[in-house]
């Protein structure tokens, strides 16, 4: 296959891999060890989180904080507004886990920014699983009333973000509508929705309703979100038609709400891939657990970081556990034999996609095909190969 390789050292340039450092100049080697049986955080790290305006990159740094008062643990953030930019410390081995959206999902199956870029399916693992929400807002004054509204209506699309850009399809199709029927407005500032909302630019923001710039938009001429009720099994169904992985939740505390309000739910992950080592990957998701009670109050969302209210399922992401994360789980008694085989099946889907790869590619150079027929080869032979069961 052939692939516009080219982009690649683009995004190298435009993340540039911005640094902020997470430090305590008071801790010292003797804070690393962790738990009872002296477990060790390693004595670095570095995280690939979204850009600075988003509300994953406050739970981040909420989290990052702790780990860092509490074992010394040196932290490194490398933000970027693009799903290919979180992806790509990650992918290069330049940072050892990610506060990632949708995008681990695409990168597990191989499609597509990771289809075009020629990277295929990526051996991906979850270690922390928080839910997030996420939902469309409208102007309170707005003649919107519910999502099958839309038609005609000024809709983003985040340029370089399908992670976001998905959600805004589901959530479309929920109502029974597509991009093509709205007016899509390419747009580059994901956290910058809020203001355009309010200043007459978009008819909706496709957003978390956590993120800071949603709470400043109410603020100023009040926002309220369109509904997507869990009883109404035909709308979620297309839904799970565009992404399986997307679930109804229930919120009350994101931005202009009073009560509760009934959106789209999602996993909103910490992730690496599957040869991070499991001792770090298993003290680095106990440090999460043993310092809950210390960032909990950081963001509204954070309660959602409890092992209560985590997706234990690896079914219900498409994304096994790291070995080390499930050394943790099962510790703690939130993993059980089910998960397990979950986990064992979307393993060895892996390494099924990863053998189909290889064989639509030589098909595909034998075929003489462009790299749009490329892709629509690799993803019919891909659920005929690997029929997705999850």
């Amino acid at each position: 296959m052939n692939y516009h390789r080219s982009s690649v050292f683009i995004l190298l340039l435009v993340v540039g891999f911005i640094l902020s450092s997470c430090s305590n100049p008071r801790a010292s080697s003797e804070t690393l060890e962790i738990g009872e049986n002296g477990e060790q955080m390693p004595e670095d790290m570095v995280w690939s989180v979204y850009d600075i305006n988003a509300g994953g990159y406050a739970e981040a740094s909420a989290v990052a904080n702790e780990i860092t008062e509490a074992y010394g643990t040196q932290i490194r953030m490398l933000p970027s507004s693009s799903g290919v930019g979180r992806m790509m410390p990650l992918y290069l081995r330049d940072a050892d886990v990610g506060k990632i959206g949708d995008e681990v999902k695409f990168a597990f199956e191989g499609t597509e920014e990771f289809f075009h870029l020629g990277w295929g399916p990526q051996d991906m693992r979850a270690i922390w699983a928080p839910i997030a929400p996420f939902g469309i807002a409208v102007r309170e004054d707005s003649n919107i009333e519910s999502i099958e509204d839309l038609e005609g209506m000024r809709v983003p699309h985040i340029s370089g973000n399908t992670s976001i850009n998905i959600k805004t399809e589901s959530i479309l199709a929920f109502g029974g509508l597509t991009f093509d029927d709205v007016d899509v407005v390419e747009f580059n500032d994901y956290g910058g929705q809020g203001e355009a909302l309010i200043q007459g630019e978009l008819d909706v923001a496709s957003i978390n309703p956590l993120a800071g710039g949603m709470f400043e938009a109410d603020s100023l001429d009040g926002i309220r979100w369109l509904q997507m009720p869990a009883s109404d099994e035909e709308g979620w169904d297309r839904v799970h038609d565009v992404a399986s992985w997307f679930n109804p939740r229930e919120i009350d505390d994101g931005a202009g709400m009073t009560d509760v309000n009934e959106i789209l739910g999602h996993a909103y992950l910490f992730a690496g891939y599957a040869d991070q080592d499991e001792e770090d990957m298993y003290a680095f998701t106990k440090s999460m657990v043993e310092q809950y009670e210390n960032y909990e109050g950081a963001t509204a969302n954070m309660w959602t970081y409890h092992p209560d209210e985590i997706v234990a399922s690896p079914a219900e992401m498409g994304v096994p556990y790291h070995e080390g994360s499930i050394q943790y789980l099962e510790e703690i008694g939130i993993w059980d034999e089910e998960k397990q085989e979950e986990n064992d099946a979307l393993i060895e889907r892996q390494e099924q996609l990863q053998e189909a790869w290889t064989i639509v590619q030589e098909e595909a150079e034998d075929m003489n095909l462009s790299e749009d027929e490329q892709e629509e080869h690799w993803l019919e032979r891909k659920e005929e190969l690997v029929p997705e069961d999850f």
